[in-house]
């Protein structure tokens, strides 16, 4: 177990407020059974969560004489083992070992979360929404056929995975049954081009009328005097994941007593712009599938033509590729800035009321750079945390809503 020490909330006219510790434990297991393998301390920790995408973990384990007795070299295996970060109770971050090398004294790990096991998984089996593209109409996993609703499909994918043997990492998929979304798709991944299944369903997730997807962890509720045990479950959520400003009620203020933002990042970005988005899917020459997007009421502004052109490898479908280019362009046509603020986890908002997803107002008081302050309304794209040498510091990275 490792402790951090937050942030001191220092009040003009007060002393110091008791710094509040936070107890961490480290839990090592077994990938694909969950066993637990060892408790193993941690040092120099930082861990990330992204929305729809994969957050890391980077940290040492100490070589010492209290830790060689608990074999870290054993439960530590990079591509054999899972990780689970428990911070005062609550499983905060889950993932996979994926490097391991030399450190002063002990050896650095790098992590990813769950959904990084689907960047090693291929589909190797043709499977389609398009009954005439399969031999075997019954659908997956018993057959080929892909249900439409798009939920269904990561489902579908995902059952895929883990039907074959030693494909199953213990990944509750239940929360992908019904309801369906309601968003149909026509899909094919052809076994020849051996699409890789994270991808499939960051594309599915980035189409127009798409939906944000992760790999949740946590502990059970202890029931029938059976202790909580440690899960992982695929979710999506349609149409977005997290709250609104107004439902989250999330204010993080730089300037003033309650003052929670350390430093902020707050740039300008026209590089990213796009006021037109062309997207290249399957063929050759003149037969390749191109679909365009252009942002009309931008160009009517003012707006310079802006291009940009992005290629979907092994998209066939007209419309999947339409909206694939039409979720790019909504992208890039709000691209001006993704700001980052490093936060206090301590102070209110404190670390753990929100999550990847929720909407936050931001305020910075007026200063040199900002004589006038600034504010702004912006969704929360990742967050990592900090326990370094001490107070546990957050960067969130937000995007314009």
């Amino acid at each position: 177990m490792t402790t951090a020490m937050p942030f001191l909330a220092t009040l003009t006219g007060t002393s110091p407020a008791p710094a509040p510790e936070h107890t961490y434990t480290y839990l090592f297991c077994d990938l694909r059974t969950d066993e637990l393998l060892a408790e193993l301390p941690m040092s120099a920790v930082t861990y990330s969560t992204e929305l729809n995408g994969i957050g890391v973990l980077r940290g040492t384990i100490p070589y010492a004489d209290e830790t060689l007795p608990l074999d870290p070299e054993a439960a530590s295996v990079p591509g054999r083992t899972a990780l689970y970060v428990d911070r005062d109770g609550v499983i905060v971050w889950g993932g996979i070992v994926w490097t391991r090398e030399p450190a002063a004294a002990g050896k650095t790990i790098q992590a990813a979360e769950f959904l990084s096991y689907y960047q090693h998984r291929y589909v190797k089996t043709t499977l389609s929404t398009d009954t005439s593209l399969v031999t075997n109409p019954a659908y997956v996993p018993d057959g080929q056929r892909l249900y439409a609703d798009q939920k269904y499909i990561v489902w579908s994918l995902l059952q895929y995975a883990h039907a074959q043997t030693g494909g199953s990492i213990g990944v509750d998929t239940n929360a992908l049954t019904a309801p369906p979304h309601g968003i149909n798709r026509t899909v094919t991944y052809f076994a020849f081009e051996r699409p890789e299944i994270y991808k499939a369903i960051a594309d599915l997730a980035a189409a127009d009328d798409g939906f944000d997807f992760a790999i949740e962890v946590g502990w059970t509720p202890a029931a029938n005097n059976l202790p909580p045990k440690r899960f992982k479950r695929a979710r999506t959520w349609f149409p977005r994941r997290g709250r609104t400003a107004a439902e989250s009620g999330l204010v993080f203020v730089k300037g003033g007593p309650a003052s929670s933002i350390l430093s902020y990042e707050w740039p300008e970005n026209g590089a990213a712009m796009a006021t037109e988005v062309s997207g290249l899917g399957e063929g050759n020459g003149e037969a390749k599938l191109v679909a365009t997007a252009a942002n009309g009421d931008l160009l009517a502004s003012g707006w310079p033509l802006l291009e940009q052109v992005t290629s979907y490898d092994g998209v066939v479908d007209p419309v999947q590729l339409q909206g694939l280019t039409n979720a790019e362009l909504t992208a890039r046509s709000s691209a001006q800035t993704q700001p980052t603020f490093e936060v206090s986890a301590d102070t209110d908002p404190e670390f753990g009321s929100y999550s990847v997803g929720d909407e936050a107002l931001f305020v910075i008081d007026p200063e040199p750079l900002s004589p006038n302050g600034r504010e702004g309304v912006l969704r929360i794209v990742s967050i990592e945390n900090t326990a370094v040498n001490g107070p546990e510091r957050i960067r969130l990275t937000c995007a314009e809503v």
